[in-house]
């Protein structure tokens, strides 16, 4: 009998075995699905970005597209100006004529249920269709193609705005999701693992001894292993077919999860022909390997696997690890900061998550010494006694557990720590919309808006602003706007205090500045020097007063210049701002910008934090769902773990039970098992999560880590589900109890 019909027959008549086989099954399944969809988010971001890549515009002999971005209710509109005979990139659809439009679905929808002042009247012109889902960068996509007359685009500025406009209105390649699948894959890859490997030990002890017997019996270790070969093989590359499989429907699933402001198609997530080839021969290969590893004892000293003697415990040195580790992922991060490059910081990632495994078994051994010597309660005493005489054993039912937690701590020291800088802005108020331009344009421009808003009945302040730098004779500068009084304090929130009087400069209290020797510095345009713009000293004693107290820190780095004071400013950057007067006239102020100043992307505070809220609310939906099938495996691998522990200690129970030792105690010292290691365990787990997710964070900068009382609940909750997962052992003990002790 060959090797694999050994296997074949030992899965057909051993009713353990064959549950063992189908819980590894599903193991690999559920390892191969979820490997298999993070390994496609790279290509699928790929794929969105080349969908979308014609509406950045371009400028070419024939025509010339133009993009900007636009917002209406916090949502992005990408908006292409169409002139002449530009011909459509790769994906894109066929370019409206003068005076036609095309719109996305969504955004056609939007036109229609909201007056037109409010939207449709921002693409002048007759809509003739709408663009096809396969042309958008995601399905609720907002984009319009606009057509206009040969000529009534300016070239020149549309080839100074292709490359930028076009970036900022679609977006450049998404390196945060190409991160986080990066990490996703080690995250969920190694609880994926341990559930695979919990589901093999199942019966771990019994095919051990029988293993052994073969061995004893003259089997040589080729035909040992080849029979835990085939026996493994059976269920990994049924597991694998399965979860090559599942993984179809989880491409639909993934499509709902939203990111970067919309969904996905389902061809996102279509993986190559490669990828696939390399999960469905890896997978398989790495199980079988650490069967064929775990078959040491077997083949080595098969007389001592048959009478299971204890095991060595494992050694102190194992704490060199830690500090091995810790070096490697310093250098991960210097690496990271250095180069850019993700793959040394990755690697030495997974290096401390593979670590716990190596350091948690002392871990467990030592506890369990300490708590056999020093405690007497039966309960206590027989689950010390367990720890110390096979901690490995005991360590496994709470690896998955550990990982759990320390992903949990990582994002719940990321999270608040990206939320604490998020923000950001220039000194105007919320509601304020503004747009840089030249200076020399900004005074027609004004014009062009003011007749806009008179023309609609709509009501807003407008200004206009240029950007400064103002110079102390001893160096010192600061930054400020050439504003009037009245006008700061309708548009900034800068606290001006009292307008009343001369032409003056206000300035916080704090900065000391002097009444003379100042010299005022025009900000320079996109392109151009300091030396190149030129500046203005101002003459005689200049009035300094006093700005208000600031709820906003940084405002009190900016300075206001009466416009009075520099008469005559010369050329550099200007700023229009417009303020509408309730927001009921926000959207429609939006569409006299879009028609008074075409091409131009108007700014503002909220629509300068809609990226940074975009992108935390995408990174806690992913951490919810990541954290949420981290916890799947690992409660499941917790009472995998459990069951076989009583499965692989039943002459044991047997034994006690039949001694007359109460079957509550037993239940009570398998809990005890579960709870002293979860608790060491996951606490160092939930340190070395906060710290490792604190080296992280400094690659975005010199920002503090944010630490609150959160970052206990992945360890409370980890310790819950290693006590409620060794629930799982009770209903095997009360069977042991219920057979005669003469059936083993």
């Amino acid at each position: 009998m060959n090797p694999v019909q050994l296997a074949l027959r030992v899965l057909r008549v051993d009713s353990r075995s064959r549950l063992s086989a189908v819980l590894t099954a599903a193991g690999v399944a559920v390892a191969t699905a979820l490997i298999l969809f993070l390994a496609t988010l790279p290509n699928a971001t790929e794929a969105r970005l080349a969908r979308s890549e014609w509406q950045q515009g371009s400028v070419t002999e024939s025509g010339v597209t133009m993009a900007n971005r636009d917002f209406f209710q916090n949502d992005p509109i990408v908006r292409l100006d169409v002139s002449g005979r530009a011909e459509p990139g790769s994906g894109a659809p066929d370019y409206p004529g003068p005076g036609e439009v095309l719109l996305s679905p969504r955004l056609a929808e939007l036109a229609e249920q909201h007056p037109d002042q409010t939207l449709a009247d921002r693409f002048a012109g007759q809509v003739v269709g709408t663009i096809d889902e396969s042309s958008l960068k995601f399905p609720e996509q907002l984009v319009a193609i606009v057509g206009h007359a040969p000529g009534a685009l300016d070239v020149a500025e549309a080839a100074e705005k292709a490359e930028l406009a076009g970036a900022l209105a679609v977006g450049n390649s998404d390196l945060m999701l190409d991160i986080l699948a990066g990490v996703g894959i080690v995250l969920l890859a190694i609880p994926s693992m341990v559930l695979v490997a919990s589901a093999a030990r199942l019966t771990a002890a019994r095919r051990e001894r029988r293993l052994a017997a073969l061995r004893l019996a003259g089997a040589t270790p080729g035909q040992v292993i080849g029979v835990v070969t085939a026996e493994t093989a059976v269920a990994a590359v049924t597991g694998t077919v399965v979860g090559l499989l599942l993984s179809w429907p989880l491409r639909y699933l993934g499509t709902q999860v939203p990111w970067g402001g919309g969904t996905w198609l389902a061809s996102d997530f279509t993986p190559s022909v490669v990828i696939v080839a390399l999960v469905g021969v890896l997978i398989p290969t790495l199980v079988v390997l650490a069967a064929v590893l775990g078959l040491r004892r077997v083949v080595r000293t098969p007389l001592g696997a048959a009478m299971s003697h204890t095991r060595k415990r494992p050694k102190a040195w194992r704490l060199l690890l830690l500090v091995a580790v810790g070096a490697f992922f310093l250098f991960g991060l210097y690496t990271a900061e250095e180069t850019g490059g993700m793959g040394v910081l990755l690697a030495s990632l997974a290096a401390v998550l593979l670590s716990a495994s190596i350091i948690g078994p002392w871990l467990t051994g030592t506890l369990g010494s300490l708590f056999a010597a020093a405690w007497r309660k039966p309960s206590v005493l027989l689950a010390g006694r367990r720890l110390s005489s096979d901690p490995k054993a005991a360590y496994r039912s709470v690896s998955g557990i550990v990982l759990a937690v320390f992903v949990g701590t990582m994002a719940l020291t990321l999270l608040p720590s990206f939320e604490a800088f998020a923000g950001g802005g220039r000194s105007f108020k919320d509601t304020v919309l503004y747009v840089d331009v030249p200076a020399a344009q900004a005074a027609e421009q004004e014009k062009r808006i003011r007749d806009g808003l008179a023309a609609s009945g709509t009501a807003a302040t407008v200004a206009s602003t240029e950007k400064i730098f103002l110079e102390a004779p001893d160096g010192q500068t600061v930054s400020g706007l050439v504003i009037d009084c009245q006008a700061a304090a309708a548009l900034t929130r800068i606290n001006v205090g009292d307008c009343a009087g001369p032409p003056a400069i206000r300035a916080a209290a704090s900065q000391q500045l002097p009444s003379s020797g100042l010299k005022v510095q025009a900000s320079p345009l996109a392109g151009a020097t300091f030396d190149e713009t030129p500046s203005i000293v101002l003459s005689g004693e200049v009035p300094i007063r006093p700005l208000g107290a600031n709820e906003d820190p940084d405002l009190d780095y900016t300075v206001l210049v009466d416009p009075a004071l520099v008469p005559g400013f010369p050329e550099g950057e200007s700023t229009l701002a417009v303020n509408p007067a309730n927001d009921a006239d926000r959207e429609k102020v939006r569409t006299v910008l879009a028609a008074a100043v075409p091409g131009e992307s108007f700014n503002s505070r909220e629509l300068r934090l809609y990226d940074q809220q975009l992108l935390l609310g995408d990174l806690k939906r992913v951490t919810a769902i990541g954290l949420g099938l981290t916890a799947l495996l690992a409660g499941c691998s917790a009472a995998i773990t459990a069951a076989s522990s009583v499965v692989d200690r039943r002459k044991t129970f047997a034994a006690l039970i039949a001694a007359g030792t109460p079957v509550r105690v037993l239940s009570r010292a398998l809990r005890t098992e579960s709870a002293l290691p979860a608790l060491v365990a996951t606490i160092g787990a939930g340190v070395a999560g906060t710290a490792v997710a604190a080296g992280i964070f400094t690659l975005f900068g010199d920002y503090p880590v944010v630490l609150s009382g959160w970052l206990l609940a992945p360890v409370v909750i980890g310790l819950a589900v290693a006590v409620i997962a060794s629930a799982s052992s009770g209903p095997m003990l009360r069977r042991i109890s219920a057979e005669r002790i003469s059936e083993e």
